[in-house]
């Protein structure tokens, strides 16, 4: 059986380390990689969380994971690099998906990205990253643009 991985255990929650202000973010910057496994018993999990019919969730015939289970994943990548300070708020999420997680078997994700904009609108500051999502073996599964405001 494989080890569970959870969304806690690979993203820094608010409060738990002194937070990144926006002055730190540098735009280039790449973010450190973050790896986990979706299993099938996160996938069962997530989908009993959302309310997701599995049976709706197919290729093929066989069993794939709904795709937004890599959402909760998402913000571990760019916490892992900048430590969220408190009372951040996510404003735009954009996925894209690629291919598909199987739902029955375990799929090693690997997460980077990079430091792709930060700018100021209405005396609100925003930084925008780029994610990608991997299997271990290279196959790109999902990419994503996000924006979030970081409080003063």
């Amino acid at each position: 059986m494989s080890v569970m991985i959870r969304p806690s255990d690979v993203k820094i929650r608010e409060g738990a380390t002194p937070g990144t202000p926006y002055a730190a973010f540098t735009v280039g910057q790449k973010l450190k990689p973050v790896r986990f496994m979706i299993t099938p018993e996160i996938v069962d999990e997530y989908a009993r969380a959302v309310e997701a019919d599995l049976s709706l969730y197919r290729l093929d015939g066989r069993p794939v994971a709904p795709p937004n289970v890599l959402f909760v994943y998402m913000t571990g990548v760019v916490y892992r690099t900048y430590p969220p300070i408190q009372g951040i708020v996510m404003i735009e999420a954009d996925f894209r998906w690629r291919h598909p997680i199987y739902a029955d078997e375990s799929t090693e994700i690997v997460a980077s990205g990079e430091i792709v904009d930060k700018f100021e609108k209405r005396g609100r500051r925003y930084i925008r990253w780029r994610g990608d999502f991997h299997r271990a073996d290279g196959v790109l599964l999902s990419s994503l643009i996000n924006t979030f405001h970081v409080p003063e």
